[in-house]
């Protein structure tokens, strides 16, 4: 038995189809944009940032890093969020011209799992939460639409970057539009 070959037509070609990929792709991105939903917080924070100004040195060499700067960058805050840490410990605290306010600490942190220790550094942001959002509303309602939202934290070096942009991300959920940072209690110690 002998197979015979069937004739072929040489002008057939084999083409991929890329209109349907195109299509599936297309439809693909359109459900991640319109799945994807953004936290209300992001983005929406302002930040101080220095006015421009004219070089005074002619040259680079010229330019003496030792003088302190002359121009003063000081924005004045309401009060300070203290953020102290510790290998096994964190605490939080409000410094105002007046007093510091004790939020809340957590100690054992090494010592819990790690549900348990954001369960706790959570409990202890919500109180950080309500005592802002206390304070500037007594601020609203004594100095009315002219009240100032400004606030400063201040952590020292053991803090993490994690729990900065927590208590950051907790000042702008509370109503303080404008978050600054203070130089650590410990960075005189570290600069040389």
């Amino acid at each position: 038995m002998s197979q015979e070959r069937r004739p072929t037509a040489p002008d057939i070609a084999v083409a991929l189809p890329i209109v349907p990929m195109l299509d599936l792709s297309f439809q693909i991105l359109f459900f991640f944009m319109i799945t994807f939903n953004p936290s209300k917080a992001e983005g929406k924070m302002s930040l101080n940032l220095p006015a421009t100004g004219q070089a005074k040195a002619k040259d680079a060499e010229s330019v003496d890093l030792s003088k302190p700067s002359d121009v003063d960058l000081e924005i004045p805050a309401d009060f300070v969020v203290l953020i102290r840490a510790s290998d096994d410990s964190l605490s939080l605290a409000l410094r105002s011209a007046e007093k510091v306010d004790e939020i809340g600490m957590v100690r054992g942190l090494d010592e819990m799992s790690s549900r348990e220790r954001q369960a706790e550094v959570n409990r202890l942001l919500d109180k950080l939460r309500a005592e802002l959002e206390k304070r500037i509303a007594g601020k609203r309602e004594k100095e009315g639409a002219s009240a100032t939202d400004n606030v400063k934290i201040e952590a020292n070096g053991k803090a993490r970057y994690a729990m900065i942009v927590a208590v950051m991300d907790t000042c702008v959920k509370a109503g303080y539009a404008q978050v600054g940072f203070a130089p650590p209690s410990d960075w005189a110690q570290q600069s040389p």
